[in-house]
Parts: structure tokens; sequence; C-alpha cells
């Protein structure tokens, strides 16, 4: 067994903590630890250091080395860096490729693949799921982790079951983010599950589905990975989820009871801290009166707030977000046009950090 680790991606969606340098698995988000070390200190309980396989990007990969190498000197030598982001279905192939020819594994290996951003809990009961996702993925299927429901959540993707067979069922269908009314109907039936984004599957059965469904992304790989390599930037940009699991026959799932969330928002983030009398979540520097149902972190200066109630207030040293609490997936359409007024402050925190050290950018807007 191996596994890869997705630690690459832009780092947007906690902004302005996350920046497009410095994303979200970097930050020490839960009890002084990085997302990314939690998911070492998870993957650790199923397989061996030198059986890890990290795949990230230029700008994040000495965040990413620096934490590999707190581990061992073996889950630090297997970081693979992206030659240019291309989501996940060119990466996993790129993964795949140093697993055959650089850790010489053979074509019949079965290969996990967890993202690096996501709390699960407890590890025992997922490393049980884990190996039931093994047994399927040995009966030939791209086998994905669904997790069960707790609330109605639009900024998941679902997984509808189909048929049950021993262990997991077959998937019938998957649905992105869908509106609020359909994720109340999906509760109530209780055959969709949130889209956790990890999967396990043989090589043979991923090369054989991506032969058939990304010819251009196997005709590459299938050369070898220093041809892939230098071939990267000409692979469509396209998810695992598009490029396969959405179109393959031989898709499978297997339903998880656990506590999961990918942290993809300041409302989830909100919802995963511990709270305080008046339901708030205070990080930092950070003095409230009459404050109630709010999360309020504080990195570099003092935040105070008076008579408030259901907001998510994020600062730093050179930004400050204000949010009313429910709208966290509505970042987006913020960064959008942050991005079209060329506002350095979504790329780069203002201190940028180096196995040297670090530099301090000195910026003001454009």
């Amino acid at each position: 067994m191996k596994a890869i680790i997705l630690a690459g991606g832009k780092g947007t969606r906690l902004w302005p903590l996350s920046r497009e340098k410095f994303s979200k698995q970097i930050l020490k988000l839960i009890d002084g630890r990085s997302l990314l070390e939690l998911t070492y200190e998870r993957v650790l309980n199923l397989l061996t250091p030198e059986d890890i396989i990290t795949i990230t990007n230029a700008d994040y990969y000495y965040y990413v080395k620096d934490t590999a190498s707190r581990f061992s000197l073996e889950l630090e030598k297997n970081i693979i860096t992206e030659p240019i982001g291309k989501d996940t279905c060119p990466a996993i192939a790129l993964g795949i490729q140093f697993i055959l020819e650089k850790l010489s594994s053979n074509i019949e290996e079965t290969i996990f693949i967890f993202p690096s951003d996501h709390i699960i809990k407890p590890v025992d009961r997922f490393i049980e799921y884990m190996y039931l996702g093994k047994d399927s993925a040995e009966k030939g299927y791209l086998v994905t982790f669904g997790v069960k429901p707790t609330r109605p959540e639009t900024g998941y993707g679902y997984i509808k079951l189909g048929e049950k067979l021993k262990g997991f069922n077959k998937v019938e269908r998957f649905i992105e983010k869908p509106s609020l009314e359909l994720v109340r109907g999906y509760l109530e039936k209780g055959s969709y599950f949130w889209n956790s984004g990890m999967f396990v599957f043989k090589v043979s059965t991923f090369l054989e589905e991506l032969k058939l469904y990304q010819p251009e992304i196997y005709n590459s790989v299938i050369h070898g990975y220093d041809y892939f390599i230098k071939s990267f930037s000409t692979m469509p940009t396209i998810s695992v989820d598009f490029a396969l699991m959405e179109k393959s026959e031989r898709v499978a799932v297997v339903p998880m009871d656990i506590f999961w969330t990918d942290v993809g928002s300041w409302d989830s983030f909100y919802e995963i801290k511990e709270k305080d009398n008046d339901n708030n979540v205070m990080i930092g520097d950070v003095c409230s009166i009459n404050t109630r149902n709010s999360l309020i972190i504080s990195t570099k200066r003092l935040v105070s707030s008076v008579g408030i109630d259901d907001l998510l207030i994020v600062e730093t040293d050179d930004a400050i977000l204000v949010l009313k609490k429910g709208n966290g997936q509505d970042i987006r359409e913020l960064l959008e046009k942050l991005y079209a007024e060329d506002r350095k402050e979504v790329i780069n925190h203002t201190e940028v950090y180096r196995p040297w050290g670090y530099y301090k950018n000195f910026r003001g807007r454009r």
C-alpha cells in the first residue's frame, strides 16, 4: 500500500489567514498544529513514512518540507513539486508514476489519495474504513469515501449510494454542491453522503480508466516520470472527480459514519471550535462586550467588539475580513473582486518564510 497526500492548490478559502501562496493546510489552526501535520499523524497510523508521497507546488514546498522533516527523513524525501497547478487528476497521475518508477512499485499496488486539509476523528475508525476501501479497490473499483451528513451543508459535493455490496456500495451518481432545498431532502432520504475527496484504487485500475476517459494524460504519463514532468504544463486542468469518478462505471463508495470536515470556510472553522458562554470563538488579542455567536481572530492587533451578533471577523497586519455568519462560501466572490483590483493581499502575507529565514513585503495598493 502507498498513499499520495495532495498539498497543493490555492490557499484562499480562509483568507486573510490563508493566501494564494500560503495555503490553509499550513495554518496552525488546531491546537497549535497545522492541518498538514494532522494529516501526516493520521496517515502514519495506516502506512510507514517511506510509503507516503506528498505532492505540492513550488510556493508551498518549503513549508511542506519543514512539516515532513519533523516526522521522518523518509517522509521528507518523497515530496514531489508540480511544475504548475493542473488540479488533482494530473497530480495523482504524476504521483502514481513516481511510485511506479522511483519507488519500484508494481502495477497492482493499492494507492490511497488524501487531501491535506481535513479534520477526521476518531482515527481508529478512520483506519477501519480505509481497510474496507482497500478491500473494495482490490476488486477492481475506483473507491471514494462518503461521509454521513450531519447538517444541510451546501458547500460540499454529495454521493448518492447505489447497489449495496459487502462493505461498500456502488455509486449511483455525484452531485456538485446542490441547493439548500435539495440538501434538506437528501438528509431525509438517508442515501446521500458527503463526498470526502479521499480515494483508493489499484494502479492498474486507475491507468485503465485514465486511458479510457483521459487519453491525453494517459499517453503522456506512460512515457515515464521525467517525460511527464516536462509535458505537465500541456495537460488539461481537471479534477479526478470530473476526469474519472463521474465517468467511470467502476466506481464504489465506502459510507463512513465519522466526524469529518475539510475546514472549507470560516463558518466550518467556527463550527468545530469550542465556544464560550456567549457561543463565541475568540482567538488572539480580543476584547468583547455583548458579543454573541461570533468568531473573532486577532493575529497582530487588539480587536474589540461591542453589541454584535453572528459575525466572522479575522484580522491580520494587512487585511481585515468582516463577514456575516452563514456567508462563508461567498468569500470567493470577494476574492474575485480583489484579484480584479490586483490586490497583493490575496497573494502573500507581509512576511514570506524561506529555509534561510524570512523577508518582509512592504506594499501598498496599486
